[in-house]
């Protein structure tokens, strides 16, 4: 297990599904509670990476010993990284424990600040994070994968971040983190519906796998268009001093917004299209906080 190999295990390129989360936490508990603190949000920082880690580190080990991953289906060295690397498995799992347990540590100071509310949010996204990819029936073999990544990396984590800062939990907050749960769960039906034919194989039931591919393209198109509207509304009623520089930001991300109406969601374009749903990802992120910030800043 190199560097480079325990990196590409990480996977970086994804660490922009947990880093939003905690900015939105922490926007909104300025925002609403009034309250920052600087030693508090680098440990959940993090923390939020290093458990993302570990999710993508569980789920590659998993699919390796399951039989999903293999070299036949896996043209990109990033999607299977045990395969391409031929790394031992076993060292694979012990260092998504090790990411796993090193986001534990980080997060006993947030923990201590923020209470028993915070602690129990980190716990439910801990069972999460080994509940998606192990055992006899994990989420990532259920029609649950894009609510329950959206749910835990859009929702549960900004909860989290507010309740470390601001010392309570504030259920705006949840409304709040509307386009990081519908983005984050695109993210994920990205996935699964370019890869329903690998996934039937292995006995998933997705959603995509569900519905099929025509049918996955339709709900795929209609949550694009609910995402941004799930970023628009609070910028015109919630922040609208802020509102200016959201709209200044998508407008700079359309090109890459629609790709996501025109994306085939195939096999053979994986690799496109999954960068192309990060980008927007990275794109509305850094809108709808930009409008958050610049409401704070002007009040």
């Amino acid at each position: 297990m190199t560097f480079k190999n325990a990196a590409g295990l990480a996977a970086p390129h994804t660490w922009a599904a947990s880093v939003f989360p905690v900015l939105l936490g922490s926007l909104l508990s300025v925002a609403l509670a009034g309250r920052f603190d600087a030693l508090v949000f680098l440990p959940l920082l993090g923390a939020a990476v290093l458990l993302q880690a570990s999710v993508n580190t569980l789920n590659d080990y998993y699919d390796f010993v399951k039989g999903v991953d293999l070299k036949e289906n896996s043209d990109e060295p990033d999607d299977a990284v045990l395969i391409h690397n031929r790394i031992n498995p076993r060292h694979a799992l012990l260092l998504g424990v090790f990411y796993m347990g090193a986001a534990a540590l980080l997060g006993i100071y947030p923990i201590y600040r923020g209470g028993l509310c915070t602690f129990l949010l980190g716990a439910a996204g801990c069972l999460v994070v080994v509940a998606y990819s192990a055992g006899k029936r994990p989420i990532s073999y259920l029609p649950l994968g894009e609510l329950v990544s959206g749910g835990v990396m859009g929702g549960l984590i900004p909860a989290a971040a507010f309740s470390a800062l601001a010392g309570r939990v504030d259920p705006r907050v949840f409304s709040l983190s509307l386009p990081l749960i519908v983005g984050i769960g695109l993210i994920m039906m990205t996935n699964n519906t370019c890869d329903i034919e690998r996934d039937e194989r292995a006995g998933r039931k997705t959603l995509p796998a569900l519905l099929g591919r025509t049918r996955a393209r339709r709900l795929y198109r209609l949550l694009a268009a609910l995402w941004l509207v799930s970023i628009l509304a609070p910028a015109a009623l919630r922040f609208p001093k802020g509102a200016l520089a959201t709209c200044a930001i998508l407008a700079l991300a359309s090109p890459a917004l629609l790709r996501l109406f025109r994306a085939p969601l195939v096999p053979a374009l994986r690799g496109p299209c999954m960068r192309a749903v990060m980008r927007a990802m990275i794109w509305t992120s850094c809108a709808y906080l930009a409008g958050i910030a610049a409401h704070i800043a002007l009040s």
